[in-house]
């Protein structure tokens, strides 16, 4: 039975490595190919539980009203604690569902693509089971406290990304995800949205980060004093960190271990999918000083930022100003140009159905044409009902932003193919 086992094993790692996308599929200066030709997306991502099976068949059931619509890509978001209850990184729950929403997917001539929530900021929550066992595995902020998301107002836990169990069961995650499902149906797979440390507290004064902090130091820190972390102690002192939130050096090592951070969840999909799958990463940048809490300095965080294939601009546009955010592209273009990455750059919600206006969303629209490379536009939430995020009414009809782009969609065609063929 071992033996069958580690044959079965290397059948599924041999098939992800043959098989990384669907056929015919392409990137060539950051747009996609299908058969040779140029393909814009647009891309579904509707906000459930995939762990649910009446949900899934529901979404199943409004595959050809999506598809009408003109999606072609469905992207599915796989929350951790909604698979995984006691957070060792095997699902409990059964992926039958989720395997037969990608086939019904792929059935109709549509891309899947799956992402993840492996984190606590922003929308996403740890497994209870995790914490149960792996209490100290919290992040630790500036004032010495355990720190919640109490930015977005979601109350969950947040994970320090220095801590090796956290990172062992997230990953194990994203492992055991991919494996479960059809993965050679997939046409890319997105790391934990919107990745960041904390916009409104200063992260991470941990014990496991201050071992880190200590490692990385040994390469020409300036810091004055090392950590107490190997003492004992519930990490940095007020002193230190007090010292750290001044010191270059600081955030320098905080935007190297987010960008790998980032970089191992994407190797952890590529070590089921293959080497050659596509990655997506969500790039959160709002051009404001809190983005040296946020990734320690957006340049420095991008250019160590190896394993994307499709950036995915986030705060793409200034919603205060009615205007574009323009340095977020500026540092994309800026590391693609000095990294030598060949992004496809599109964006992160593209629009949702809360954040934008009726007023703003012809420039909107325009902006993200003219700074993209024209991958395609991706709309959270898709689904028909009243909650403030859904972008459809109950009876499918698309509500006001929406209905800028539904009721106009070879007209916006017709100007990004007009784009691409300058």
């Amino acid at each position: 039975m071992r033996k069958i086992a580690i044959v079965g094993l290397l059948l599924t790692l041999i098939q992800g490595i043959a098989t990384a996308r669907p056929a015919g599929c392409e990137l060539r200066n950051g747009k996609l190919y299908v058969n040779s030709q140029w393909l814009f997306l647009k891309i579904a991502k509707p906000l459930r539980n995939f762990a649910d099976a009446k949900a899934v068949d529901r979404l199943i059931a409004d595959l050809p009203t999506l598809q009408n619509k003109h999606y072609n890509c469905i992207e599915l978001n796989c929350y951790w604690y909604m698979f995984d209850h006691d957070g060792d990184g095997v699902p409990d729950e059964s992926l039958a569902p989720l395997c037969k929403l990608i086939d019904a997917i792929a059935a109709r001539g549509m891309f899947p693509c799956l992402s993840v929530e492996t984190y606590g900021v922003g929308g996403g929550q740890i497994p209870a089971g995790f914490w149960k066992k792996h209490p100290d595995a919290i992040a630790i902020d500036s004032n010495g406290k355990p720190v919640k998301d109490d930015e977005y107002g979601v109350m969950s836990a947040v994970p320090s990304l220095f801590s090796p169990a956290y990172l062992q069961a997230s990953r194990n995650y994203i492992r055991n995800l991919t494996r479960g499902v059809p993965h050679h149906k997939l046409l890319y797979f997105e790391t934990t949205v919107e990745p960041q440390y904390m916009g409104n507290h200063a992260l991470d004064f941990s014990p496991d980060a201050m071992k880190a902090w200590d490692a990385w130091g040994g390469r020409g820190s300036r810091r004055a004093e090392p950590s107490s972390a190997q003492s004992g102690s519930a990490g940095a002192s007020p002193s230190q960190r007090k010292a750290l939130l001044a010191d270059p050096d600081w955030n320098r090592f905080r935007a190297e271990h987010l960008a790998n951070w980032i970089n191992g969840d994407a190797q952890a999909y590529r070590d089921v999918a293959g080497k050659d799958a596509w990655i997506a990463v969500d790039y959160l940048e709002t051009c404001g000083p809190d983005m040296r809490n946020r990734n320690g300095d957006s340049d420095l965080f991008l250019a160590h930022l190896t394993s994307p294939n499709i950036i995915q601009v986030n705060w793409h546009w200034n919603a205060n100003k009615h205007a574009p955010n323009q340095c977020a592209y500026d540092h994309v273009r800026k590391a693609m140009r000095e990294q030598h990455r060949d992004w496809a750059i599109s964006e992160h919600m593209t629009i949702n159905g809360s954040d934008y206006s009726v007023e703003d969303m012809p420039n909107l629209l325009r902006n993200t044409i003219n700074q993209s490379t024209h991958f395609g536009w991706e709309f959270v939430d898709v689904g028909a009902s009243k909650a403030t995020f859904a972008l459809y009414n109950e009876d499918w009809s698309p509500k006001p932003t929406m209905k800028v782009i539904d009721d106009n969609w070879n007209a916006w065609m017709k100007e990004i193919r007009a784009a691409v063929e300058k």
